[in-house]
């Protein structure tokens, strides 16, 4: 194992230390995925409506103050949008926990030791609910601070950008094995295994962390070149202008706001709905999770290549223009869930499921590196970061739908509720056409600057 590593530190440039950061955004990641792929069903089938777990009565009653009576499945929905998007906003909390008291790698550890305390509360279901608050901030402290660490390890852009392709990679990896093993633990022994597994999972990845914390060295922050390189230009469809980042933001939030649902209704539907067995055996439900990583994972290279294709043929797309593309992928997908259940009587088959993962894929592998790439470059400068943090609040507002969309699961048909998150990705994609379209009209429109009307400048005689 140590002689591979040399060898893909060696191919691909990277610096010492960074195989075993991103080992531990492995396994953060298998414990994240893991937990997510079957949070929503353990809510409704060992929490909701139990009096032995401590804060259930109490939230039940607040949810139900604010959005009426809401059945068991309602009502997991709602914890899970809000254990999700406090997870989401516990990133910038504790990114900031990481520069004013603690430092980025001090944050690292107590964002896993809070993950590790909570997933050991959650199986005594007592102290489930509280559980899962501790784990949902300690993963969100762990995640920024991680990646904070991971960019001091390089010292120029371009390294930059190869380490965090691998660290992509790596981070897809753990999504795909973490449902597989904790949902195979489920089947075989019971929820509480699963819990327990994606504890020693944390752990591996923190004792990974501390046994290579004095091996890596931390380069100096690169400076940026006063001028960009052809490679690094700058997307003309967004260049400067801040109105066409908050419409990316918009149609980014959108997207993973009917993205996200699988994770939580969409297991539930395909639990009831699917015909899940082949050949006498049945597929686990947490499984369909680890074929959404397993999806993102091969799609990146693909995608890649489909776009390389279209430019070749005259067809570059802009990020607005791939922010688009990718919202319509989402709005189909979920037409296909809502089209699944209007056709036929019986169950549905697996492969609209596996059509609706495959759309949404291809969504996210489009939609998210266009609309950071876009904020990137046409964020204000000395406000890039505020931007970007404002880009991965993405998954905090998406998450809050989910908890208050799933909601209405029950209280609609199942193709009413899939056609109305196609509607909402469907939206995205007006506004990122909106924008770009606007973007092209304003590039035409001519300088008025130092123009008389009615005349046109002289050229400038050539030098």
């Amino acid at each position: 194992m140590t002689g591979v590593m040399k060898s893909v530190r060696r191919r691909f440039g990277l610096p010492e230390g960074f195989l075993a950061l991103a080992g531990t955004e492995f396994w953060e990641r298998f414990a994240l995925a893991g937990v997510k792929s079957m949070l929503t069903l353990v809510l409704i089938d060992h929490v909701v409506g139990r009096a032995d777990v401590f804060g259930s009565g109490a939230a039940e009653r607040a949810l139900e103050g604010w959005f009426g009576p809401l059945s068991a499945a309602g009502f997991a929905s709602q914890i899970y949008g809000m254990a999700n998007a406090l997870l989401y906003l516990s990133v910038p909390l504790g990114g900031l926990l990481g520069d004013r008291v603690a430092g980025p790698r001090g944050a690292v550890y107590l964002g896993g030791g809070a993950m590790v305390a909570g997933l050991l509360l959650m199986p005594t279901r007592l102290f489930f609910l509280p559980g899962l608050i501790l784990f949902a901030t300690g993963a969100g402290t762990l995640k920024g601070n991680l990646s904070t660490v991971v960019g001091t390890l390089f010292n120029d852009d371009a390294a930059r950008r190869r380490g965090f392709a691998c660290y992509l990679g790596v981070l897809n990896a753990g999504v795909i094995c973490g449902p597989f093993v904790c949902g195979a633990l489920a089947v075989v022994g019971g929820w509480r295994w699963s819990m327990m597994a994606a504890a020693v999972a944390v752990s591996i990845g923190l004792a990974g962390y501390h046994l290579a914390a004095r091996r890596i060295a931390v380069a100096a922050p690169a400076k940026r070149s006063p001028a960009p390189s052809p490679a690094d230009a700058r997307d003309p469809a967004g260049a400067g202008d801040l109105a066409r980042v908050v419409a990316a933001l918009l149609a980014v939030f959108l997207c993973f706001g009917a993205y996200e649902q699988i994770g939580n209704m969409f297991l539930v539907w395909a639990r009831t709905q699917v015909a899940l067995e082949a050949f006498g055996w049945r597929l686990p439900v947490p499984w369909l999770l680890s074929l959404d990583g397993l999806f993102t994972l091969a799609l990146v290279p693909l995608t890649q290549i489909g776009l390389k294709a279209l430019a070749r043929r005259g067809l570059a797309l802009g990020a607005l223009g791939q922010i688009a593309l990718g919202c319509a992928a989402c709005a189909l997908g979920n037409l296909v869930l809502a089209a699944s259940a209007t056709i036929g009587t019986g169950a549905v088959p697996i492969v609209a499921p596996l059509a609706y993962l495959l759309l949404i894929d291809v969504a996210i592998v489009l939609v998210w590196p266009a609309g950071l790439s876009l904020v990137t470059a046409s964020a204000p400068a000395r406000f890039t970061g505020l931007w970007v943090g404002i880009f991965y609040l993405h998954g905090f507002f998406a998450n809050l739908w989910v908890g208050f969309g799933g909601a209405f699961y029950e209280r609609m048909a199942p193709a009413q509720f899939w056609a109305l998150h196609a509607l909402l990705a469907a939206a995205g994609a007006g506004v990122a056409l909106a924008a770009a379209g606007a973007g092209a009209w304003v590039r035409r429109s001519p300088p008025r600057h130092g123009r008389r009307r009615g005349r046109i400048p002289r050229r400038a005689a050539p030098r």
